[in-house]
């Protein structure tokens, strides 16, 4: 299931249409008098969106929009509350456009700047649609849309705008000859409002640990530039985050340096010490999908043309309550110890942890949606209840702190090195 083809990638791999209703088609309606049309809203700009000016028309070539879901925040191990959530940037004009500043103001487009990316970070959370990685790039070209990943960062929850907008800043190149005349049109340079995004009033789910004991690495995780986060993807109907929060779980020797998965060479799954690590079920729940028969994929090795549906490979799927699903994939084949209509506890073991499905080596994918399906669904934020916080991986050695220890209703953050208890 997991688009992360490297589970350490994230570590060291690094117009309107209008209907109308016309009022002499139909002979029950009296069609002697004049034809009224209402609406139960009316906008004193005329639809024009705050930003932009009401007594005259101006030409826009960046058509900006939000995303859902609304995002909700959610606290990181680093003590802060992490938002995040994706816009999307149409280039309408006849010219290729480089997007040079992004602004996140909160409120309107009179608001106060909380955050600011230069192009460069621009560039480094665009995906190009079409594209489907991480693939540098400094132009859309006309008539494509580029996703922006984007991850606002408070200090505490009287610190996030309930909703903010973005100021985006532009220049445009050269149009070809046959399009000269309509770029003309188009200034060479432009500042745009759009993107405008609420805030949840949602809180994360606070689940418990789905994994036991030492050593646990946030492979991919929040709130990084990852393949994770990377994962935009046009099913159910829309074009959705599938992993905005998703983490592959990986385990390390915390004394190697450098850091090692595996022993040996890694050549068998048997090699990793994440491998067959039992799974926990992290709230009390119902099963709703099991999938237990395909088998491990050969470490170090990239599966090509998988089918859709077997992505996750091996997985389980709980109903946690209040519209959330508990996501595991790349389950050890056979290992599921629960049945669908199952009722399962908090700590209960599920399963052990595997390398089916689209996978380089042993890990545990796990993520929280809306939907008892792996993708369609809301991706959304979860906190757990407990667990030791222990550093980084992010230099490839394990790095202590800052402020190890124990930490509750927290989301362990990209990088990041944790202790769970042990099986209860």
């Amino acid at each position: 299931m997991t688009t992360s083809h490297s589970p350490w990638a994230g570590w060291a791999i690094a117009a309107a249409v209008m209907t109308l209703v016309i009022a002499g088609c139909s002979s029950s309606i009296d069609t002697t008098g004049p034809t009224v049309l209402t609406t139960s809203t009316i906008d004193s700009r005329g639809g024009i969106p705050r930003g932009y000016p009401t007594e005259t028309d101006v030409t826009s070539p960046l058509v900006i929009s939000a995303l859902g879901p609304n995002p909700i925040p959610v606290t990181g191990t680093d003590g802060m509350l992490h938002v995040a959530y994706e816009i999307e940037v149409l280039n309408f004009s006849p010219r290729p456009a480089t997007i040079t500043k992004i602004e996140t103001l909160a409120g309107g487009p009179d608001g106060t700047v909380v955050s600011t990316l230069d192009q460069g970070q621009v560039s480094a959370r665009s995906i190009l649609v079409g594209n489907f990685s991480w693939t540098p790039f400094t132009e859309i070209p006309v008539g494509r849309t580029v996703l922006m990943v984007l991850d606002d960062e408070y200090e505490s929850p009287d610190d996030v705008p309930s909703v903010v907008t973005h100021r985006l800043t532009a220049t445009f190149g050269q149009a070809t000859p046959e399009d000269a005349a309509s770029a003309a049109r188009y200034p060479d340079n432009v500042t745009q409002f759009g993107g405008t995004v609420m805030t949840s009033t949602d809180l994360p789910v606070v689940i418990g640990p789905p994994l036991a004991g030492d050593s646990w690495v946030v492979g991919d995780g929040c709130c990084g530039l990852s393949q994770h986060r990377a994962g935009m993807m046009a099913v159910g109907g829309r074009i959705n985050g599938t992993e905005r929060f998703a983490v592959d779980w990986l385990r390390i020797d915390p004394d190697a340096v450098p850091l090692s998965r595996s022993r040996g060479d890694g050549s068998k799954n048997e090699d990793y010490f994440a491998y067959g690590a039992p799974l926990l079920a992290v709230a009390d729940g119902t099963v709703v999908a099991v999938v237990s028969g395909e088998q491990d994929q050969v470490p170090q090795q990239v599966p090509k043309d998988m089918p859709f549906d077997q992505l996750g490979g091996n997985y389980v799927i709980i109903d946690i309550g209040n519209g959330n699903y508990a996501f595991y994939a790349h389950l050890k084949p056979m290992s599921a110890t629960v049945n669908v209509g199952d009722l399962v506890t908090m700590g209960q073991v599920i399963g052990n942890l595997g390398n089916s499905g689209n996978t380089s080596e042993a890990h545990l994918h796990f993520h929280v949606s809306r939907a008892a399906v792996p993708l369609s669904g809301d991706n959304v934020p979860y906190e757990i209840d407990s667990f030791t916080f222990v550093g980084s991986a992010d230099t490839g050695a394990l790095v202590k702190g800052p402020n190890e220890g124990d930490r509750t209703d927290q989301l362990p953050l990209d990088g990041a090195v944790v202790n769970f208890p042990p099986v209860p």
